[in-house]
């Protein structure tokens, strides 16, 4: 299938890329490079500089007949937005409206959307069902969740069939630790750590340990990057077939709270780094928890590469292999 990836230069972008090319699948990259790697993408890929939300771009893009598009493209960091929501709703939801028009204006009916677990906010059942109520506690959560809406606004008008996967954490690296995760800013629990463990920084932050949880402090479903890009190949497939419009949360149903990562993060390195107990970050809920039973039931599937010490293993290794920020990041 001739596949178009946004943001494919990203953490997640780039490991899809690189799986759907070693599927045999036509694929091509579109991504501002903002926090992308060009690196981190085969060179013989076509990667067009550029936001989704160019339409005359997209006109060209389009104009070689790619059948799906994967959005992946999108701003992530939850306590940017609440310091800056109109950046993120301009860039998460009104920018990729342009990529949805131009989508149906050139027949293109197939999308596969990157959505977040932050959509249900702060839950009242755990583990999160698909039908849990919204309440994004951020204007990140808030931008997925009205992105979502358009999907179903575009679904309902007949011209774009979509399948939103509802994210809990992607992490770790490529099983051979050759691709990894760097975002800059950094702010996501196991590089931070893994920078503090190599001395990148003096101190890990655990931001807020009085929550209501077991140890006081967040609780998360951490999901192997690995298994998240073999679910959108399957929701690809289901999409060729003619899946209607669906939503799926894709996590392993497995409670991690944040103190428990830290410990496991120093049990892979070997290093008994320093932690500085810190207030909470705005916007985070404190327990974001999958019920993933939809999409196993569903499709069969089912994580293989999820559990905590292979996620930390091969962070670890992509780590030690000292490509942190090099021209393998993604």
């Amino acid at each position: 299938m001739k596949v178009l990836i946004t943001g494919g230069a990203g953490y997640i972008g780039s490991h899809m890329v690189r799986m759907l090319v070693g599927a045999g699948h036509d694929v091509s990259v579109i991504d501002t490079l903002e926090y992308g790697y060009k690196a981190s993408i085969p060179k013989d890929i076509r990667l067009f500089v550029a936001n989704v939300g160019n339409r005359e771009a997209l006109d060209r893009i389009f104009s070689g007949k790619p059948e799906a598009v994967i959005h992946f493209a999108g701003y992530i960091n939850v306590e940017e937005s609440v310091r800056d929501p109109l950046r993120y709703m301009t860039n998460n939801v009104s920018s990729p409206l342009v990529l949805l028009e131009a989508m149906e204006a050139h027949g293109v009916n197939k999308l596969i959307f990157s959505s977040t677990a932050a959509v249900y906010g702060t839950p009242t059942i755990v583990p999160i069902p698909e039908d849990h109520p919204k309440a994004p506690t951020s204007p990140y959560g808030l931008s997925k969740w009205n992105f979502e809406q358009l999907l179903a606004y575009f679904d309902r008008r007949g011209t774009i069939r979509s399948i939103s996967l509802r994210y809990f954490n992607a992490a770790g690296a490529s099983l051979d630790g050759n691709y990894g995760e760097a975002h800059e800013p950094e702010t996501h629990i196991i590089p931070l750590a893994m920078k503090t463990a190599m001395g990148q920084q003096p101190s890990f932050s655990l931001y807020g340990t009085h929550y209501p949880t077991k140890d006081g402090t967040c609780v998360r479903d951490y999901i192997h990057i690995e298994d998240l890009c073999q679910a959108h190949v399957l929701m690809l497939d289901a999409l060729a077939a003619g899946h209607k419009t669906a939503v799926y949360n894709v996590g392993t149903g497995e409670c991690v709270t944040n103190r428990e990562m830290v410990a496991a993060v120093k049990r892979e390195t070997g290093v008994d780094f320093a932690v500085v107990e810190t207030d909470p970050r705005p916007g985070d809920p404190h327990t974001l928890v999958a019920d993933p039973t939809r999409l196993t039931g569903e499709f069969g599937w089912k994580p293989k590469h999820s559990d905590i010490s292979t996620i930390v293993g091969s962070a670890w290794k992509w780590h030690q292999k000292k490509r942190y920020q090099s021209t393998n990041a993604c």
